[in-house]
């Protein structure tokens, strides 16, 4: 990709690369202990971000460089904190690890210091900075654009040759019955910004797992395939666009008084089942997948049915039973984009 790189950069024309993580890196965590830095109101690890405004403890990534300025952020609740530079369980010092847009941005600007290179992703600019430096770009101000899937859309750059696309397969590891189809969806966006004129393009993925079929589909663009593919798998699992889906979320800052809730609503739904003769699996209730978000304990019923006519049938029973507690949050989602 560098080499590559060096080639467009010798024609003047331009490149875009594409990283879908926010920050400057993943993880702040102890090399000596393996503590990793959480939200305190999340259940979530918290994110490095550079910054000139924030002075916290020296850093290091795990190759060794260092950087002085930054804080780490919570994406959920947005909370941040100054990273501290000993380890607040051994002693020892912190690092980070992981990749995110501002140290891609960093990296090319030392890698590439002939290249004019810009970053853009929801914490660099607002609305109007957006589109000034997408203007910028089109009019050859700007050599390389890096970036989130902020680039992945609607955009237009004749003079764009190479498309490089880093972690493509972090949308895999989520566990969602639609990662494939997001995954795909990204990879064929972000490469159909190369070659967009009478220039060749070239795509280059960056992955862990190249013969995923939702990557190996997207890079050869075939879109039946994938199609075909996918289906294949929903169908098997029960799973949309074959079975209707919806689940219930629980939410509450006291986890026995939401494990009490839980229980409660899984018997009047197992009750319901049994007297109506509904044909409807009920899996959970379960943690959620981030179980905690802004002090709230999360748990999370999935309801699956041949017919969305079932699952209305259980749901206007469920509302004629009553609130479980006046305390803990309930809301229902039909057809849910994901199950995060």
């Amino acid at each position: 990709l560098a080499e590559r790189l060096n080639e467009v950069l010798a024609k003047n024309e331009q490149a875009i690369l594409l990283l879908n993580r926010r920050g400057y890196s993943n993880f702040v965590f102890c090399p000596s202990c393996k503590h990793t830095l959480h939200c305190r109101n999340c259940d979530v690890t918290l994110t490095f971000h550079k910054s000139k405004k924030h002075r916290g403890g020296r850093m290091q990534t795990v190759t060794g460089k260092h950087v002085d300025y930054g804080y780490a952020m919570c994406h959920y609740c947005l909370a941040q904190t100054l990273v501290p530079e000993k380890c607040p369980l051994c002693g020892k010092g912190m690092a980070m690890i992981g990749l995110g847009s501002q140290r891609l941005e960093e990296e090319l600007a030392n890698k590439f210091p002939q290249a004019r290179t810009s970053r853009i992703d929801s914490d660099s600019m607002a609305s109007r900075s957006y589109y000034r430096l997408l203007k910028d770009f089109s009019e050859g101000q700007i050599d390389i654009l890096a970036g989130t899937q902020m680039l992945a859309k609607g955009l237009h750059f004749p003079n764009v040759t190479l498309v490089g696309i880093i972690s493509a397969d972090t949308s895999l590891y989520l566990p969602d019955f639609r990662a494939n189809e997001r995954t795909f969806q990204l990879i064929s966006q972000v490469a159909g910004r190369a070659g967009r004129s009478a220039k060749k393009g070239t795509v280059f993925v960056q992955t862990f797992l190249p013969d995923q079929p939702a990557i190996q589909f997207a890079l050869n663009g075939d879109f039946d395939g994938f199609v075909r593919e996918e289906l294949k798998h929903r169908k098997a699992c029960n799973l949309p666009p074959y079975w209707r889906l919806a689940v219930i979320v629980l939410r509450d800052m006291d986890f026995e008084k939401l494990e009490t809730a839980c229980k409660m609503i899984r018997e009047r739904i197992d009750h319901i089942i049994e007297r109506g003769g509904l044909k409807i699996v009920v899996r959970g209730p379960m943690p959620a997948v981030i179980s905690r978000v802004q002090r709230f304990h999360r748990m999370q019923i999935i309801i699956q049915a041949p017919q969305a006519k079932t699952i209305q049938r259980l749901f206007t029973s469920l509302r004629a039973a009553g609130p479980v507690r006046p305390t803990v949050k309930v809301s229902i989602d039909i057809d849910p984009v994901n199950l995060l």
